[in-house]
């Protein structure tokens, strides 16, 4: 849901998205990379973006929150597992802003429509 306040302040797609979502430049410069490289462990990635893990893994998990990425579960051979995340594509995350976008719209023709009561 995007908050009303910010919805003026957005001008670029990016500010869209972190509007929307409620994200850092940071959260989406890791959907970006995602999108870039393909699915990835949190510490590739974090290697790769030359950030701390668990900086990484935070953004990840707020991602996850908002339907942007998600974790898969991979075992090992010899046992255990590992996961890696993999980002929606941006024609999901587009789908995903026009439903914020619409219910926004929505929401402020309601209020329109009692304006003069």
């Amino acid at each position: 849901m995007i908050p009303e306040k910010m919805i003026t302040q957005a001008k670029t797609c990016q500010d869209l998205v972190q509007c929307a979502f409620s994200l850092n430049e940071f959260e989406v410069m890791v959907y970006n990379k995602l999108v870039e490289t393909g699915p990835m462990r949190a510490d590739d990635l974090a290697d790769l973006m030359n950030r701390d893990r668990s900086t990484v893994y935070r953004a990840l998990q707020k991602m996850m929150t908002c339907g942007m990425c998600f974790r898969e579960t991979k075992s090992i051979e010899r046992g255990g597992y590992f996961h890696v995340y993999r980002a929606i594509s941006r024609a999901e995350l587009k789908g995903k802003l026009q439903e914020c976008v619409d219910d926004w719209y929505g929401r402020m023709q309601n209020v329109l429509s009692r304006f003069e009561q």
